[in-house]
């Protein structure tokens, strides 16, 4: 107890030293107070050892936020020691803190998902401590980080809720900033002239508190809105009110709300054709993104700088922009990330649950305890009126009495136990069709994302190289080489909407095959054809043996389709100066398959029960870069991205695999694959051969 009475001594000592000597100086206040902040730790825990209390915690969530601008990575690492401490102490507050302050870094970098799940973990927090101005903060929060995904529908409702708490407790402050916000989120779905009243209730409100920044946000927001009204030279003297009071306080503006403004005046002047001046600001917003590791505010910069060099008329640079906007964006909104923000929001909704179940479930348990309590004391109130009455009788009474109560408290018992087991069994149920929801709304995100992911960039592609065609004279060679890329964008979008096409008709039923007889080798030359020319444009070259003349007995329309889809994965993951065989087989006996493969199992080898004695056996053999364990786990799974990545930048929607199993075992036949990771690997199917069916 002494030494924990000194340690907080010697902690509020040190934090009243550091505050007089963060007043001395102007120059760099920010950073020499985080520093000092720092150090004081640093001198804590050098005395002190692993010792800590709330008096700490806070100090590590301070020392955070005043490196959040000018260090984030630092800032993450103290606020997850912060958080860690917290919990141990089960410091709500702090733990609020920790991933609010985790949440503000998270989306100043970009990273939207891990923010909102920051932020869903502090506003849980706030709300149990019933913090209700801090809880508005974390909605705020929330809600911007929810637009900057797409997400609008939830933005705008977290920022109405805001709305609501902070005109509940009567706080026009918070009031005042949630206006804002949600004028910048109507401005952003096109709703300007909307924005622009928004806007103008919080400029009032500002200037009436005396906020000098929030009248400069309120200013910025409007030119924002004036801009996308056409009104530039209007939208020019709202951001120049901004930049003035921003230079007035330059201390309290942070890297990219001054980035934000920069790109804004870029925007402006590029509407009046006045394109040096607009060059000049956004390549100042572009330097502090590089200087302060800011992707998004970077993004917004690259966007801009394709349209203004595609009004100068240098499409090349215009494209060099538009495609590291593109491949920027991707980063930023990858294919995880539907699936981490979804089980976010999953498990702060699934808390809640909990915690609402728990307390009905203890007001059960309370009310039963009072319900037998009552009528233990009704049974022997009846117990005392009977002896009262009948006291001559009362050996009879009393074995009649107790037999009677005996009855009624058996009968109420298989009447509880009954109720009991039919809840069990409602709530089973519940659950199961609970789970069964979830995996389809899963499948459905994973089908969501594979149209906005993969369709986006060939999509891009196709527009703006359409567009310089129609809008500018281009050379012959231009001419040729964009419409070159047009066409394969084209095809790549094709073979994108055939598989989802297709393996929604299989799932489905809405494929019927057509069994017959068919020359492999003839069909299989076909596919070697089709592909020969587009491996030597990626410097691969592609041998086709055939060993066989015989039929097989499947649907050649679907085994064409599996031969297109497993040359074109062995194609897309060899990088150049490698070899692709395609070789075809016949009249041979079947092959013990793996695991998993088909239902008869001995000793860890399955054998597949076929309708003729000997197969045709398809291989395709690649020189990428092979296998790895967990990819063997998830192949031929739907929508399964592997390690392997594409040598070319092609795509792949993780459903081609998927195709081919699905294919080859409804025609009777297997598929595997043989790999080591880092050597390559050797796809097999093998199917029924026409020429030996059984009787």
């Amino acid at each position: 107890m002494q030494r924990e009475r000194i340690f907080s001594l010697l902690f509020v000592i040190s934090i009243v030293l550091l505050s007089i000597v963060c007043t001395i100086t102007s120059a760099h206040a920010q950073q020499k107070r985080s520093d000092s902040l720092e150090t004081v730790i640093n001198a804590i825990r050098r005395e002190w050892g692993n010792i800590v209390d709330t008096a700490f915690v806070n100090l590590l969530n301070n020392v955070a936020a005043e490196y959040r601008t000018s260090n984030p990575f630092k800032a993450l690492d103290y606020c997850e020691q912060a958080r860690k401490y917290a919990r141990e102490l089960r410091y709500k507050a702090g733990i609020a803190e920790a991933a609010s302050n985790m949440g503000n870094i998270h989306t100043q970098q970009g990273n939207y998902d891990r923010a909102i799940q920051d932020y869903l973990e502090a506003l849980k927090a706030y709300e149990e401590l019933q913090r209700m101005e801090r809880v508005g903060t974390t909605l705020n929060a929330l809600a911007i980080a929810y637009s900057k995904r797409g997400n609008n529908g939830q933005s705008l409702e977290m920022y109405e809720k805001a709305r609501q708490i902070y005109t509940n407790i009567g706080d026009k402050r918070g009031l005042a900033k949630t206006l804002g916000n949600l004028a910048s989120l109507y401005s952003d779905n096109g709703n300007d002239r909307v924005a622009v009243t928004f806007h103008e209730k919080a400029l009032m409100l500002h200037r009436e508190f005396g906020d000098s920044m929030g009248v400069a946000f309120a200013l910025n927001g409007i030119g924002i809105a004036y801009i996308n009204l056409g009104y530039d030279d209007k939208a020019l003297e709202y951001f120049h009110g901004t930049e003035r009071i921003f230079m007035q306080f330059s201390a309290n503006v942070d890297r990219t709300t001054l980035g934000d403004l920069y790109n804004n005046v870029a925007i402006a002047y590029s509407g009046k054709q006045q394109y040096a001046q607009a060059l000049a600001n956004v390549e100042k917003a572009l330097q502090i993104a590089q200087e302060s590791g800011l992707r998004p505010l970077r993004q917004n910069s690259y966007a801009i700088l394709s349209d203004i060099y595609k009004s100068l008329g240098n499409y090349q640079l215009a494209l060099e922009y538009a495609q590291r906007d593109n491949v920027l964006k991707d980063s930023i909104f990858s294919e995880e990330s539907d699936k981490l923000l979804a089980s976010a929001v999953r498990g702060y909704e699934l808390k809640r649950k909990e915690d609402s179940i728990r307390t009905l479930t203890q007001d059960k348990q309370i009310r039963d305890q009072q319900l037998q309590l009552q009528t233990q004391q009704l049974q022997l109130q009846n117990q005392q009126l009977l002896f009262l009455a009948v006291g001559f009788v009362l050996g009879v009474a009393i074995v009649g009495l107790l037999a009677n109560g005996y009855r009624i408290k058996r009968r109420s018992e298989l009447q509880l136990q009954h109720k009991n087991t039919e809840l069990e069994s409602a709530n089973l149920e519940i659950a199961t069709k609970n789970q069964h929801l979830e995996e389809l709304n899963n499948e459905k995100n994973e089908f969501l994302g594979i149209v906005a992911h993969d369709l986006k960039s060939p999509i891009l592609s196709i527009k703006l190289l359409a567009q310089l065609l129609h809008e500018q004279k281009i050379s012959q060679e231009e001419h040729q080489r964009f419409t070159s890329t047009i066409i394969s964008s084209s095809d790549q979008l094709s073979r994108i909407i055939s598989n989802l096409l297709n393996v929604n008709a299989i799932e489905r039923g809405g494929i019927t095959l057509d069994i017959t007889p068919f020359n492999l080798s003839v069909a299989a030359y076909s596919v070697f054809e089709e592909y020969n020319a587009r491996a030597e444009a990626k410097n691969v070259q592609l041998h086709f043996e055939s060993f066989t003349d015989g039929d097989c007995l499947g649907d050649q329309t679907a085994v064409l389709q599996v031969m297109d889809n497993l040359v074109s994965n062995a194609l897309k993951y060899s990088p150049g100066n490698k070899n692709v065989w395609f070789r075809i087989y016949g009249e041979r006996a079947w092959t013990a398959a793996r695991n998993g493969k088909s239902s008869a199992s001995t000793n860890g080898i399955t054998v597949q029960h076929h309708p003729t004695k000997t197969c045709m056996r398809i291989e395709v053999q690649d020189e990428g870069p092979g296998l790895s364990d967990d990819d063997m786990k998830k192949l031929f799974g739907k929508f399964q991205r592997l390690s392997a990545k594409p040598t070319s930048g092609e795509q792949s929607t993780g459903l081609g695999l998927s195709i081919v199993k699905k294919m080859v075992l409804a025609m009777n036949g297997e598929v595997w694959c043989e790999s080591n990771f880092g050597a390559g690997a050797v796809f097999v199917v093998e199917l029924p051969q026409a020429a030996d069916v059984e009787e």
